[in-house]
């Protein structure tokens, strides 16, 4: 039986990747998914403000359903989880971890009690990470480095394009060239699957608790 899924949306090149294969293997994708803080405007993931992030979610033409994280975290995304399973008939969530086992508990356990089956469409050995990097490089997907560690970089890295340069870089500081230790995050622009380009018009580099961040302030949508 095929399933319905709901993907966890960060906005970034991990969950694009994902949400890339599973529309390639013919799976439906419902709807994404992401943690917020209403209170904020942000996402948890990135910070990234959630006018944004609807406007992402618009230029793949996917509905996004943001769920507050007001109170207890784990309870309001298994409460949003089963929200979606009874108003949208979903089946199962996928997630973009990569090879960090106790996040794939965690994400299974959030899954199963939430009534959904979990999928793991870019789980892959440690060792296997340069060669999810050049994939991503050769998909024709373009994402911006959004967050960046002080202790790893400067913050002339937040803004950047991830591309061979930036691999080589990641490569000589001996860093998890995907990022799958919150080295760095991204936020995706354009794609195979975006029907229109996101332009970063105007925006600041910020340190905010030893994370170098792309404060964005102004984005456009626009014809590809």
């Amino acid at each position: 039986m095929s399933e319905k899924i709901a993907i966890s949306w960060s906005g970034g090149k991990d969950c694009c990747l994902a949400l890339h294969r599973l529309i390639e293997s013919d799976q439906e994708v419902a709807c994404l998914f992401s943690m917020v803080s209403k209170k904020d405007g942000r996402n948890h993931a990135h910070g990234t403000p959630l006018p944004f992030l609807q406007m992402q979610a618009d230029a793949l033409g996917i509905p996004l359903i943001m769920i507050d994280s007001a109170g207890d975290y784990e309870q309001s995304i298994i409460n949003g989880l089963r929200e979606m399973k009874e108003q949208l008939d979903i089946t199962a969530v996928a997630f973009g971890t990569l090879y960090v086992d106790e996040d794939k508990k965690w994400n299974e356990e959030i899954a199963i009690k939430s009534g959904l089956k979990p999928i793991f469409p870019v789980w892959i050995h440690k060792n296997e990470s340069i060669i999810l990097l050049d994939e991503w490089l050769n998909s024709n997907y373009e994402a911006i480095i959004c967050r960046a560690r002080e202790s790893h970089f400067d913050s002339s890295i937040v803004g950047q394009r991830v591309g061979k340069e930036q691999k080589e870089i990641f490569i000589q500081k001996e860093i998890c060239v995907m990022g799958e230790g919150g080295e760095y995050h991204t936020f995706v622009v354009d794609g195979p699957l975006f029907t229109k380009r996101l332009n970063i018009t105007e925006s600041e580099t910020i340190l905010n608790t030893g994370l170098w961040s792309l404060n964005i302030k102004e984005m456009k949508m626009e014809r590809k």
